[in-house]
């Protein structure tokens, strides 16, 4: 190790690479700080070719959204492995990050959910394999308890946060309709813009088309005063050139891997703050966080190194930008920012209903990114004082999603017979064995059923839940020596939200499918309770509050413990919200940059 030093080494130690990290580091960096950033993974970037990694995911028998980046750098995910061997990439999507998260089941009255969500030790984060999709929060997500009498308020508003959205999209490059925003989210949800979007919409698909031509303007049996409409969603993907990256060219592979660079990655960022000074130091794993004698401000943070060594750094101020579950994580270990008790509490996501059916016509799929379009009726209103918000993503990769039945059209194992429902696997696998086709015949059948495939995603907001934890697996440690997080999570909670979240999602696809004319055989809903997903938005954990006995952090994301502290992330969510969190980590990240730049001055 290097010698111990009186001075703290860099102005700002940032940990963790994803987006909120990056746009920090590239704001401090501009402005002249020292800027360190710390990353656990390693690194998959350009150096190995775009088409590298295109090739890795063609090779790789489970087709997991981190499988392009198995490289020398990051361990390629075997489903074979043991848990131990997860070191760089974790935890395995394979098994829904059971070999990373520790579960205790030995007590069946305390048995916990499976938390659905994963994440990856990389450099540049999830936004590698992200969708893309940059939906701002709604005015009502940022005072629920005020307005509905659940969950809590943000201790600041949408109208303050506004400008921050702003420069977000406009650093990120955001393709959106401003016509559309201004007809229906301003309209209906108050969710003002005070400027255009960097960029045009793309353009809807034509299943987009042909299911708002079936469905606009109609309701769902209970919620008559709710009409349908299918509205473009605005993306951080290129419809034109932008920031020197080329405009998307439809390969429908967003998750898990564009090939050419049209889609926003937080190695943007990094690559910018880099250049201007900033230091990375990649397979970096911060174990702990270092106090001073008053448990005031971190003198150091100590982590880590792939080979099994131990190192330090220090800075003015910390920074801590993993995860929802990585951030908490550190502040335990370190018996740090937890006054009010709270960290690793209120752990949220936004659980997955989909169902899938074979239209009577060809929608033809597998064009544009993945969602262009979805329905965003369901996204606020007064029925959110006894069930979750949604919103309904329109799926342009038919039913190829690793969550989806399936996954075809390769698929994931050779199904049994099913004469009474010929239709309900739709993958070369059941063609082949159960309806013994080659050849001509094979192409026909394979090209009929792709062609009409159409996959429905709703998720749904979840309330903060104080029991809806992780803590420290202690006797549990990873190859590390570090304590996995133990999850405590229950997705139906006793106000049965979800429940009636999930209930309403069901009723809003069956009636799609009727407009479109899918008959019973032909459309396969996840009814069972038990059937769920997870969108990989790990929230909640380390919640911002004005309360340091309720909360983690303050409104400019700084820690109540320690002035020196901040925190960045979707961890700091108070709610869920029903929109992706990205637009919001990124405005919320930008707008802590000029904080702590403010903080340097003093």
């Amino acid at each position: 190790m290097r010698p111990l030093l009186d001075e703290p080494e860099f102005d700002v130690v940032i940990i963790g690479s994803g987006v909120a990290g990056a746009l920090a580091a590239y704001r401090l960096a501009q402005a002249n700080h020292r800027v360190l950033i710390l990353e656990a993974g390693g690194v998959a970037s350009d150096a190995m070719g775009r088409w590298a990694m295109v090739n890795n995911y063609v090779g790789s028998s489970p087709k997991a959204p981190d499988a392009p980046f198995c490289g020398d750098d990051v361990l390629p995910v075997d489903p074979k492995a043991q848990p131990s061997d997860y070191r760089f990439v974790q935890p395995n999507p394979i098994s829904n990050g059971e070999n990373y998260y520790y579960y205790d089941d030995s007590d069946p009255s305390k048995k916990s959910d499976r938390f659905k969500s994963f994440y990856e030790r990389l450099v540049g984060g999830s936004t590698w394999h992200w969708q893309g999709i940059y939906l701002r929060m709604l005015p009502s997500d940022f005072a629920m308890r005020t307005k509905y009498g659940v969950g809590f308020d943000w201790p600041l508003t949408y109208h303050e946060l506004e400008p921050w959205y702003v420069d977000a999209e406009y650093e990120m490059g955001v393709a959106g309709s401003d016509e559309e925003n201004a007809g229906y989210y301003e309209r209906h949800f108050g969710a003002h813009r005070s400027k255009r979007f960097p960029m045009p919409a793309l353009a809807p698909s034509y299943l987009d088309k042909r299911l708002a031509a079936a469905i606009d303007g109609a309701s769902v049996p209970g919620f008559p005063a709710i009409p349908l409409k299918v509205n473009t969603v605005p993306h951080a993907i290129n419809s034109r050139e932008y920031d020197g990256r080329p405009p998307c060219d439809g390969y429908t592979s967003c998750v898990p891997l564009c090939p050419i660079k049209a889609r926003y990655e937080a190695v943007v960022h990094l690559e910018k703050a880099l250049r201007i000074g900033a230091a990375l130091r990649t397979q970096a794993v911060v174990t702990r966080l270092e106090l001073d004698e008053d448990h005031r401000e971190v003198k150091r943070v100590w982590y880590r190194r792939w080979d099994g060594t131990e190192d330090r750094t220090s800075g003015r101020i910390v920074i801590l930008a993993a995860n929802g579950i990585e951030n908490p994580r550190i502040l335990l270990s370190s018996d740090a920012a937890n006054r009010s008790e709270t960290v690793g509490c209120f752990l949220m996501d936004h659980p997955i209903k989909q169902s899938f059916a074979l239209a009577r016509e060809p929608l033809f799929p597998f064009r544009g990114p993945q969602t262009t379009s979805d329905i965003a009726a369901f996204r606020d209103g007064p029925f959110r004082r006894e069930m979750a918000g949604f919103k309904t993503s329109i799926k342009n990769d038919g039913w190829s999603s690793t969550s989806a039945n399936t996954s075809a059209p390769r698929g994931n194992a050779i199904p049994a017979a099913h004469p009474d429902k010929p239709n309900s696997a739709g993958t070369v696998l059941d063609f082949v064995e159960n309806e013994k086709l080659f050849g001509s015949e094979l192409r026909k059948r394979i090209f009929d059923h792709a062609t009409r495939q159409i996959t429905l995603n709703s998720a749904c907001e979840q309330l903060p839940i104080r029991e809806n934890r992780l803590t420290l697996a202690q006797g549990k440690n990873d190859a590390f020596g570090i304590p996995r997080p133990q999850i405590h999570y229950r997705l139906y909670d006793d106000a049965n939200y979800v429940r009636n979240g999930f209930q309403a999602i069901l009723k809003l696809h069956a009636v799609i499918f009727d407009k479109l004319g899918v008959g019973p055989n032909d459309r396969f809903m996840q009814a069972d309770e038990k059937i769920y997903g997870g969108s990989g938005h790990i929230m909640g954990t380390t919640v911002m509050g004005n309360d340091p006995d309720r909360s983690v952090v303050d409104r400019d994301c700084r820690t109540h413990d320690h002035p020196n502290l901040f925190v960045l992330g979707s961890s700091v969510f108070p709610t869920s919200s029903t929109a992706n969190p990205t637009s919001t980590v990124a405005a919320l990240a930008l707008r802590a940059a000029d904080a702590v730049k403010k903080q340097l001055r003093t």
